[in-house]
């Protein structure tokens, strides 16, 4: 399966707004009609026909800033141990975390916590 470009994507909207239908849509374009419905909702939900694949699977337990902290932790704690990072991003965040910090020491580029 190939990606569609932009151009095409615009206009399937173009032709939806038309009022031409899926199906003379996409025997114009030689595309599925599956496709064009998926674009075409894409565009009404969310005005724009990119797709947003990076909107898929678990929603990540650190945010933007949370991830800056650690950063700045680990930056500034040097000789801190991992659980001792762990509880400081549970007082940060307000929750008990698991074993989640490895993946996102990880996530900042580190392989090993090094003194």
């Amino acid at each position: 399966m190939s990606k569609l470009s932009t151009h095409i994507r615009w206009q399937i909207v173009e032709k939806s707004l038309a009022g031409l239908s899926e199906r003379k849509i996409a025997r114009h374009l030689g595309i599925s009609k599956t496709t064009v419905h998926r674009v075409y909702h894409l565009f009404k939900k969310y005005g724009c026909v990119r797709n947003f694949s990076s909107l898929r699977g678990r929603p990540r337990i650190f945010g933007y800033d949370d991830m800056k902290y650690l950063e700045v932790l680990l930056k500034e704690k040097v000789d801190w141990y991992i659980w001792e990072l762990q509880s400081q991003m549970e007082l940060w965040l307000g929750r008990n975390l698991d074993l989640i910090i490895w993946r996102a020491i990880h996530r900042l580029g580190y392989t090993h916590k090094q003194v």
